[in-house]
């Protein structure tokens, strides 16, 4: 009886800690609220706030491994819960926006300290199906922690800019659970990732690593522009936006669990039915008139995003390069690099259809999807 009870709290100790994973965007709704409280900062900084945790996360994925191999695969861990909580709930005691910025660079360097060593605990301590079934139900924590969060941090949205920043404190019981339940353990690392039989051709890699940072920095651009819209147009308040975001990733969650079999259907058409989409999608935004039209979108971005996304991970894993560790690397940066540079990549699409009108700016971002659309018509099945 103890023994799987024991067993039990290691699994949802596990698991708790893919809650806080995807809790960085939680703040997308607060950017009105705190471009007001921060006058005097370039609207496209105040929206680097929701951004630059992708940037650092980036660069934390690179070198978590290395720092496991350090201090241990549990302490790295534990030290990346400890870093979320305490820089994601610091800006609510602060206001000073460049402490903010620091805080929030933080915080995604905290996320990515666990967020792909928890793939390699769940490995050491399962195998087989239920191994496969955890890694299913670690992505659908992700997804529910991410809605919760978002959830709770527009609730306290109405009472100030400052009180959603406490929805970090989640991670304080995910600390106690993972320090009580989760053993040490010694992790060898391996060159697993190597294929002796695999080829140093990263052409095809490199073409699927742009396209995903263009298409990170179009998607991103309704996370940071949207909760501006619905205020500016007089249909919806701040966190009205959370229902947005809580929306996309419910989206997101349905799509992951019928992935396989869209795939199988839709095969090389898949990433195109994504991007027809996901112009859509921003076409019926920038019309929208109601914040049931935006929250009904929301879902159809999240749905589409996460088709596009694991296509492209999957034609990376076609590509049989040598280094295939190398080759995910390479992609996920130019994801979160596209990401961190989406307030940038709104700027410059003004620019081009010179207006600041963010109706037109969803226009434009839906004509892009399109293009890409498109474009993946006469390129995917030549890419390799």
């Amino acid at each position: 009886m103890r023994k799987k009870l024991e067993e039990s709290m290691l699994k949802i100790a596990l698991l708790s800690v893919s809650l806080l994973v995807a809790s960085a965007p939680a703040i997308n709704a607060n950017i009105p609220a705190m471009a007001k409280a921060f006058p005097n900062v370039p609207l496209s900084t105040v929206e680097l706030l929701t951004t630059i945790s992708s940037m650092f996360l980036m660069i934390s994925v690179l070198t978590s491994s290395f720092i496991a191999r350090k201090i241990g695969y549990k302490q790295t861990i534990l030290l990346g819960i400890i870093i979320v909580a305490i820089f994601g709930t610091l800006p609510a005691f602060t206001h000073s926006f460049w402490l903010i910025m620091i805080s929030r660079a933080l915080l995604g360097y905290g996320i990515g300290l666990f967020n792909s060593l928890l793939v390699t605990m769940i490995s050491y301590f399962y195998h087989g199906e239920i191994r496969t079934s955890l890694f299913g139900m670690q992505s659908a924590f992700e997804g529910l922690g991410g809605i919760f969060i978002t959830f709770v941090a527009g609730q306290l949205l109405k009472i100030n800019w400052q009180a959603p920043f406490y929805t970090y404190l989640l991670a304080v019981p995910v600390i106690l659970l993972f320090f009580i339940f989760v053993p040490n353990v010694q992790v060898e690392k391996k060159d697993e990732h190597i294929n002796e039989d695999g080829n140093n051709n990263y052409k095809g890699v490199l073409g699927y690593t742009f396209v995903i940072f263009i298409v990170s920095m179009l998607y991103m651009i309704m996370g940071i522009k949207v909760s501006t819209l619905m205020t500016s147009k007089g249909y919806g308040q701040a966190s009205d936006a959370s229902l947005v975001i809580i929306a996309l990733g419910i989206g997101s969650m349905v799509s992951g669990s019928m992935f396989g079999s869209i795939l199988r259907k839709c095969k090389q058409y898949t990433i195109t039915l994504g991007f027809i989409l996901l112009s859509i999608a921003m076409f019926l935004i920038g019309v929208a008139q109601s914040t049931g039209i935006v929250i009904f979108s929301g879902f159809v971005i999240g749905f589409a995003f996460r088709n596009v996304f694991p296509y492209l991970i999957h034609k990376i894993n076609e590509q049989k390069v040598r280094n295939a560790s190398l080759a995910t690397s390479l992609f996920l940066a130019g994801s979160n690099l596209g990401s961190f540079l989406s307030p940038y990549g709104a700027i410059l699409l003004q620019k081009l259809i010179k207006t600041n009108d963010l109706s037109r700016l969803f226009y434009a971002d839906g004509v892009c999807f399109c293009l890409l659309a498109i474009g993946t018509l006469f390129i995917v099945k030549k890419v390799k």
